[in-house]
């Protein structure tokens, strides 16, 4: 369907089409219960009265038949014109924010620059243009589905193939009918974009979306692009889908193992590994719990944004702490060695305190609407432990694509023209930020990036990591083992030697006035201290992520 046609369509006829229908329900539920009526008179019986009685029953008969088709029908025809409002309002959204930025929308969906003296500059409308690219052909799609629901509708009340579910009155067997009648939710194209991703999410209708959510869960869940609190939906409503396949695996293996007369390796390695995901999914619960989301506050609580228990060896997920989609700053926290989906709910704890440091700093500086969602990122499977696998960028690279889709899918989500993104990596996982930055398929998604406890970044200043000047940052306790050399020279140099700029973890009173402490070992850099206060690594990564860098400790 082309976007001259989705233009004209026309609404009033389909509310026109749904009133007549429901009007000719209402006769023939009235013309039924008059027949109903003349076969309860009163001594009316004999041959003829008999044989009355089955031409009412006949008729009768036909009559639900035709409630159900018609109920089919009035409710393809119901749902066909919220989805077509839906989609003629999106389509003059696009055709808005073309035309105030000087381009043209084609007929089968193509957005070039227009034709003017004032035209735009290409290389500033580019990025919008493909955007709008990728809105306007998912416009198109929807629409064809929509086309092809309703035909399906029609052709199957026309062939008599509506069930009336047993009904035995008309107002029975049209709700029945109205089952058979809905549209289906359209299904994610393959290997899309995350803007693409967005685009079709944007063009389905909020019946359509509900369909997905609860229907389909698992085509949205971990789709970057798709808005955050429609992927935690979608995720939540896996868990108990995963728990289920994966105690029919468990228990499957349990009896190869037990049926066994050879010992088998291969069956104990994997119940381990069904059995550690098991646990995944009941830590990943326990996460949520204790981060509820507030219903009248969405900076508050958890988002899963993303659960895979099927792609690799270990569980992956990814927790939000606020709300992604319109936060004006967001943190993407990407961990390192050993760390598992248990280990994310002391991330989870780390994030709260992070977004409110970083909220704080934002109110002293007169930006108090600015919200904040802070993001623990296990979307790939760190080394298990100090050794061959931590000692070699593999797993890093393997897991780079996804950090880097996952970056571009918040930015395709967010409500928000340009949201401040700031990547944190810690450990071997600043080696797998490193390489996502380095990676990306857009320049400029991501603004900032610190660096912690950090083996190598295969970069000695910004350009190397695709960031602007004065943009990425290095700390490093003075007594982090996680020490340059030993064979980690595979990742680059020694990033406190490079041009990264480097932030004090030492302690100091920072200019809000706080004492704050140091930061020893690997792993204290984002942990409160004893007195609840963030330590100067962590208020570092704050100020950063709010956009104030210059009142960072150097």
């Amino acid at each position: 369907m082309l976007l001259p046609d989705i233009r004209w369509w026309n609404e009033l006829a389909l509310e026109q089409l749904e009133t007549s229908l429901s009007r000719r329900i209402t006769t023939i539920d009235d013309v039924n219960k008059q027949l109903a009526d003349i076969r309860n008179i009163p001594g009316w019986s004999g041959d003829a009265a008999d044989a009355a009685q089955r031409r009412f029953a006949d008729t009768s008969n036909q009559l639900t038949d035709e409630a159900a088709a018609l109920g089919a029908v009035r409710a393809m025809t119901a749902q066909a014109r919220a989805a077509v409002a839906h989609l003629k309002a999106t389509l003059a959204d696009i055709d808005r924010r073309a035309a105030e930025n000087g381009l043209e929308v084609w007929d089968a969906g193509h957005v070039t620059i227009a034709d003017k003296p004032d035209a735009p500059d290409s290389a500033t409308v580019e990025p919008l243009r493909l955007e709008l690219i990728d809105a306007a052909r998912a416009v198109m799609r929807q629409a064809d589905d929509i086309i092809a629901d309703a035909a399906a509708v029609l052709n199957k009340a026309a062939d008599g193939k509506i069930d009336d579910g047993g009904a035995t009155d008309t107002a029975a067997a049209a709700t029945a009918g109205e089952t058979q009648g809905a549209l289906t939710a359209l299904a994610p194209p393959e290997n899309a974009t995350p803007e693409q991703n967005n685009a079709y999410w944007n063009a389905l209708g909020d019946q359509q979306r509900r369909e997905v959510i609860e229907q389909h869960p698992e085509w949205i869940g971990n789709r970057d692009g798709i808005p955050s609190m429609a992927r935690h939906e979608a995720n939540v409503n896996r868990i108990d889908d995963e728990r289920a396949r994966l105690i029919l695996e468990r228990d499957r293996l349990q009896r190869e193992i037990d049926e066994s007369t050879v010992e088998n390796p291969n069956y104990e390695t994997d119940l381990a590994q069904v059995q550690a995901k098991l646990k995944d999914l009941d830590a990943l619960e326990a996460t949520l719990q204790k981060h509820p989301l507030d219903p009248d506050d969405p900076n508050v609580g958890a988002r899963l944004l993303l659960l895979d228990m099927q792609s690799g060896d270990k569980g992956m997920a990814a927790i939000a702490i606020g709300d992604p989609d319109n936060a004006a700053h967001i943190s993407v926290t990407t961990p390192g060695v050993s760390t598992t989906i248990p280990s994310l709910d002391g991330m989870a704890g780390e994030a709260v305190a992070l977004q409110q440091e970083t909220v704080k700093q934002l109110d002293e500086a007169g930006r108090s609407d600015e919200p904040v969602a802070a993001i623990a990122w296990l979307g790939y499977e760190p080394p298990p432990e100090i050794g061959p696998d931590a000692a070699n960028a593999a797993l890093a690279e393997k897991g780079a694509p996804k950090l880097a889709g996952f970056f571009a899918g918040l930015d395709a989500a967010s409500n928000r023209e340009d949201p401040h993104i700031t990547a944190l990596g810690h450990s071997y996982g600043s080696v797998t930020t490193a390489l996502a930055l380095q990676h990306a398929s857009e320049a400029g998604v991501v603004d900032d990036a610190v660096f912690y406890g950090s083996p190598g970044v295969f970069a000695d200043d910004e350009a190397d990591l695709g960031l602007a000047p004065g943009r990425a940052y290095v700390m490093r306790a003075h007594d982090d083992p996680i020490v340059f050399g030993d064979g980690f020279g595979v990742f680059g140099p020694d990033p406190v030697t490079t041009n990264l700029e480097q932030l004090s973890v030492l302690g100091a009173t920072t200019p809000d006035g706080v004492s704050r402490e140091d930061s020893n070992g690997h792993s204290e850099y984002p942990r409160p201290s004893a007195n609840g206060e963030l330590r100067t690594a962590a208020y570092n990564m704050a100020v950063v992520i709010a956009g104030l860098p210059h009142l960072a400790v150097r």
